[in-house]
């Protein structure tokens, strides 16, 4: 195991996973992941997922009526959250508390009550939670058009939260169902960052190693294609227009090129090539389109590579009365990185940016968690990392201080747009002042 995961892991006999770091630290935080999410549902089922993580939080459990299910979780930082792939129950608490927290999630992962009356409320809960979601003014354009041109399969464009006709027929037979086929102990990883007791697998056993397996597995993701075409939209944006100075309204720009994910030999390059276009303050669209015509405040690019669907993305709010103009000179500077005259300065920084990224940003991926417990959730975040079988932290710093110039000019020929008109690509612009 690298020095840059300093954890422990520990399988018991039925096939849960604990998973454990020391920190310098008075508080744990916990994050129980379990192998079942949307994408384990089936026609008809649109949102089960969704729904039963709403039900293991607030609707009780053999053990706990709803109302003492609540007061437990007063006690600790909890919450949950569902994905495409999974499901996971983080939860900050104090050391001394980390008892009641093995108590009450076994509790809610394995004996779910169900209750009746709380699943009528969580019904509308839920339909709040999709009308909140589908009522957002980009909604349609960045969901429905721009996400669903760049991956174009239901792996990675499936809508979590689920449909309201679904919702509103959700019976307790048919979570019973879908809780049965993925909430088994093998099928769970259970990871602890903090002060944790030495005695933690004799801690953790009563509570999930006496639990029999089940058919749980997890879902094995397809890998996205590059495009084959390209795809464009201007809509009507009415959200953007500023009210008190119409002239200097902006206008939400987002192209999306697909490129290889993060287990090809170029990945490194296309992160740094990111760098490069999109975060250096000395070139590329930054130095550009805001220091230099003024014509956006925050533009920037970005590379990601997990869950086999690798992306680069140029984005931000940019004047309206301009914006052919930015989206001219954005394809100039994809088109100077197909003719790289390398500045050794330029190269070396993005390289560091690059680096930095890949050290510090992982806790990216457990989102506003960050801000309960930084320490710990960078380390769970870290742990989560590893165990999704992603490319090893030291290696991806490895393959970043190999790229050269002469590979940002043959990636960069490789998989950019060739231009405007014929290149691969999707565009959407969200303009305040396209008439409807």
């Amino acid at each position: 195991m690298g020095e840059e995961n300093k954890f422990e892991t520990y399988q018991f006999s039925n096939g849960f996973r604990l998973v454990w770091q020391n920190t310098p630290s008075e508080t744990i935080f916990a994050n129980l992941r379990i192998n079942c999410g949307a994408l384990h549902e089936k026609d008809g089922e649109e949102g089960i997922a969704h729904f039963l993580e709403h039900m293991l939080i607030e609707g009780g459990t053999d053990k706990y009526t709803p109302e003492e299910q609540a007061k437990i979780r007063d006690g600790l930082r909890t919450n949950a959250f569902t994905s495409r792939e999974r499901t996971i129950f983080p939860c900050g608490m104090n050391a001394l508390d980390l008892e009641s927290y093995l108590n009450m999630v076994s509790q809610m992962v394995f004996f779910p009550r169900l209750d009746k009356k709380v699943l009528e409320q969580q019904k509308k809960v839920v339909e709040r939670e999709i009308a909140i979601k589908k009522g957002t003014a980009d909604f349609e354009d960045i969901v429905n058009f721009f996400w669903k041109n760049m991956a174009r399969d239901r792996d990675h464009t499936y809508f979590v939260l689920g449909e309201e006709k679904v919702i509103g027929e959700v019976t307790e037979d048919k979570l019973r169902e879908f809780h049965c086929r993925g909430y088994s102990p093998n099928n769970m990883s259970l990871m602890l960052a903090g002060r944790v007791p030495e005695n933690i697998i004799g801690r953790v056993a009563p509570y999930f190693s006496d639990k029999s397996q089940g058919s749980g597995r997890a879902v094995e993701l397809s890998r996205v294609g590059f495009l084959e075409e390209k795809e464009v939209r201007y809509s009507s944006a009415k959200d953007l227009s500023n009210k008190d100075n119409p002239d200097e309204s902006n206008s939400h720009f987002m192209l999306g090129i697909v490129v290889p994910d993060e287990f090809h030999s170029d990945s490194a390059t296309l992160e740094v090539i990111a760098e490069i276009l999109g975060k250096s303050w000395t070139t590329g669209l930054k130095k550009r389109i805001r220091s230099e015509e003024g014509l956006a405040y925050d533009i920037g690019s970005s590379y990601s590579g997990d869950k086999k669907f690798g992306y680069l993305i140029i984005q931000g709010k940019i004047k309206s009365r301009e914006q052919e103009k930015v989206i001219k000179m954005t394809f100039e500077e994809l088109d100077k990185l197909k003719n790289y005259k390398a500045d050794v300065g330029d190269v070396s920084n993005a390289k560091k940016r690059a680096a930095y990224k890949t050290v510090n940003g992982l806790s990216d991926s457990f989102g506003e968690l960050v801000k309960i417990d930084p320490v710990n959730v960078s380390a769970i975040a870290k742990m989560d990392y590893e165990l999704e079988g992603r490319v090893p932290v030291r290696d991806k710093l490895e393959q970043i201080e190999k790229v050269t110039p002469e590979k940002i000019l043959r990636v960069a020929k490789d998989y950019l747009p060739c231009d405007r008109e014929t290149g691969k690509y999707v565009m959407l612009v969200r303009d305040p002042f396209k008439e409807d």
